[in-house]
């Protein structure tokens, strides 16, 4: 918050509380292994609106390039926005 004070998990939507612990995973991945291990997101991003979907997909492809990323998921909207941001992916579905 702007004033410095710490707010309420419970207050949080679920698509802020699922960043947080995205971001978490993330930042502890290079710290448990010097090797590039797979990132393993099932259903990460129900909870994400297609803005912060996007914003994601752009980081993951950004900034994890040494990481084969696999994305488990029901629905096709991160295929969507990976065609519309022309992000090179393989899609398998079972």
């Amino acid at each position: 918050m702007d004033n410095g004070k710490y707010i309420d998990s419970g207050l949080l939507s679920l698509g802020t509380i699922d960043q947080l612990y995205l971001s978490l995973r993330l930042s502890t991945i290079k710290e448990i292994s010097d090797e590039n291990l797979p990132i393993i997101l099932d259903e990460s991003f129900v909870y994400y609106d297609k803005e912060r979907l996007k914003n994601i997909l752009e980081y993951l492809n950004e900034r994890c390039k040494d990481f084969q990323i696999i994305i488990l998921t029901c629905s096709n909207r991160e295929k969507e926005i990976m065609e519309e941001l022309g992000i090179e992916y393989n899609f398998i579905e079972i």
